[in-house]
């Protein structure tokens, strides 16, 4: 809009140059230009009470529809630890696919990394530093538990385990390790920042070699890459693998995970370089933003109810949620819908932005509320207790966001 207003003005100055008569009258032109500053501003600031950002993707510019969209992933996991688990796979990979697809769009036309294990594991580090700290405070908060269990029952084998779980929560190898005892020890959901790890160090060379290829190889490999995950998980059902094993392969493996990801940045990749704009209308994107919702709604029902080969563990907690979670992610970046403005409004906008810090604080939050209702034997109706974790929650990841921008401040100033 910036730019019409630009040439707006540039047009209005020629017809001065071009028509002498004209300059005599240019109170008047000089008023067309205000009208059209006016109409940009008034868009702009339309757009902003929408909640609607560019689509120029930058790290301060982030496409809103897709926020939204990430909002709404943090609702359900944690509403998946209220009494839904059949949620947590859906926003899982639904937030894969976002990291993917926006990373690629964040960094595509950014100078390459240096190549290198070195240079790949210091860009995963500057990517985790900013929940790092969260990380630990909540992991000394659910360390306190595992202390008050040893103090009940002191053994040399439950120091051992506990120094164990310490060491593999600080350096976030809970999911490099095929043991139950550590996929979930500490703070429980702490192993999607092992997997996330994983994911940022192989970005750079992923990207790399992605921007290579064009539209045509590019949905060859993410197809083939789909393709191998199914028949992966396939084998596993085919075999009679253990549920745990099956678990941990397709749901907590970064090496599987890696494919997804993979697949959402090749839709990055597409996104990026497509010639033009979808000559579809609005009402035609709001029905195949509708139309993912219904699979993805489709696919919620497989897994809840466990229906059928999709709904076995071997499919249920990855490959049946990525044709919908991509597709999502796909339409609402193109933010032609009526979802995708739905999705733009302000209070997504606000939740996705403490969604980070949610996600790390609510698990051990509600072990907190589970030992306090325990130990004033209270009874709490399922309603009551999910809005409280909600509130709780969000209060919680609304002052340490505050605490942080605050520590920061201080620390920038004291650097000045």
């Amino acid at each position: 809009m910036k730019g019409f207003c630009n040439f707006s003005l540039l047009r209005i100055y020629d017809a001065q140059k071009s028509h002498p008569a004209t300059q005599k009258s240019g109170v008047f032109l000089t008023g067309r230009a205000v009208f059209f500053i006016l109409i940009a501003h008034y868009k702009n600031t339309a757009d902003a009470l929408c909640g609607r950002t560019e689509d120029t993707l930058t790290d301060k510019k982030l496409i809103s529809s897709l926020q939204g969209l990430r909002a709404v992933a943090f609702l359900s996991v944690v509403l998946s630890h209220c009494g839904a688990p059949w949620l947590g796979p859906w926003a899982i990979t639904v937030f894969v696919a976002l990291s993917g697809f926006l990373m690629t769009c964040n960094y595509y036309d950014r100078p390459r990394t240096a190549p290198g294990l070195r240079s790949a594991i210091a860009f995963s580090l500057k990517k985790i530093r900013k929940l790092y700290p969260l990380h630990l405070i909540m992991m000394a908060a659910a360390l306190l538990f595992v202390l008050k269990g040893l103090l009940a029952q002191p053994s040399a084998r439950g120091v051992l385990s506990c120094a164990a779980q310490l060491v593999v929560s600080i350096f976030l190898l809970q999911t490099w390790i095929p043991s139950s005892r550590f996929w979930f020890c500490l703070n429980g959901v702490a192993w999607y920042l092992s997997v996330q790890a994983f994911l940022y160090a192989i970005f750079p060379p992923l990207l790399a070699v992605l921007k290579k290829a064009d539209a045509r190889r590019l949905r060859c490999i993410a197809a083939v890459i789909f393709c191998v995950q199914c028949l992966a998980s396939f084998v596993f059902w085919k075999v009679g693998l253990s549920g745990k094993a099956a678990f941990y392969l397709t749901y907590l493996c970064p090496v599987f995970r890696a494919g997804d990801f993979t697949i959402s940045c090749c839709m990055g990749c597409l996104y990026h370089s497509r010639k033009q704009e979808s000559g579809l209308p609005g009402g035609a994107f709001s029905l195949l933003e509708l139309a993912a919702v219904l699979l993805a709604g489709g696919c919620l029902f497989i897994a809840a109810k466990q229906v059928g080969v999709l709904g076995a563990v071997d499919f249920r907690y990855n490959v049946l949620f990525t044709p919908s979670a991509v597709l999502l992610v796909w339409l609402l970046a193109v933010g032609k819908g009526i979802i995708s403005r739905l999705l733009s409004a302000k209070p997504f906008l606000w939740l996705a932005e403490l969604s980070p810090y949610g996600f790390l604080i609510h698990q051990v939050l509600i072990r907190y509320m589970e030992w306090t209702a325990d130990k004033f034997s209270l009874t709490v109706h399922p309603v009551v207790w999910t809005l409280t974790v909600y509130l709780l929650t969000l209060c919680l990841s609304s002052f340490y966001k505050a605490l942080e921008r605050r520590v920061r401040q201080r620390h920038t100033q004291t650097g000045a």
